[in-house]
């Protein structure tokens, strides 16, 4: 009698401990999803800042979040990230790789669009800068930054009235933008 009731409850037990251990594991993994989603956020600033130092283990962690994750919009920051740190130490060809792998993962991320504006400004090229920025332009408004380059994009291209304009807009937004004010001052003389 009692291996009749074993070999019919058997089973059924062993499917309710695999059901059991299944609720368990996917509370588990939705407990640590939150907690990577916390820690994301002090996180994100501590790869922001590790990239500003030029520090290389700022690469290695953006590399593991990538690893780690399928995430578009923290796969377009992680990108991004990695395209600043390959800008500040001059790696242009990479910083753009980046910063168009953050556009693909979220072509609404204005601040990749700036990079890359500003990456194209710093190399002379001001009709890309130009045409990129617009892009930025389209998706964010009173953005300071945006303006000022803007500014730059038409000061390289020789559009004085053009420059002086977006300055003028970028002090508007902040008034203690010096860049922009040193520009106005030199251009208006």
């Amino acid at each position: 009698m009692i291996r009749e009731f074993i070999a019919i409850q058997a089973p059924i037990a062993f499917c309710m401990l695999l059901f059991i251990n299944c609720t368990q594991n996917n509370l588990t993994n939705e407990i640590s999803k939150a907690s990577i989603e916390n820690a994301g956020k002090s996180t994100f600033e501590d790869l922001y800042q590790l990239a500003s130092q030029k520090n290389l283990q700022c690469i290695e962690l953006c590399d593991a979040v990538l690893n780690t994750t399928s995430d578009q919009n923290t796969r377009a920051e992680i990108f991004f990230i990695k395209g600043l740190f390959y800008a500040n130490i001059q790696d242009i060809k990479k910083a753009e790789q980046y910063f168009d792998s953050t556009i693909l993962e979220n072509y609404t991320f204005f601040d990749a669009y700036i990079e890359k504006g500003i990456l194209y400004n710093q190399q002379g090229s001001y009709q890309n800068a130009l045409e990129t920025l617009q892009i930025a332009l389209n998706l964010t408004k009173n953005n300071p930054d945006l303006y000022y380059w803007i500014g730059k994009s038409y000061e390289g291209l020789k559009k004085t009235n053009e420059a002086i304009r977006f300055y003028e807009w970028t002090l508007q937004v902040d008034p203690n933008y010096d860049a922009a004010e040193e520009a106005l001052t030199r251009l208006k003389q």
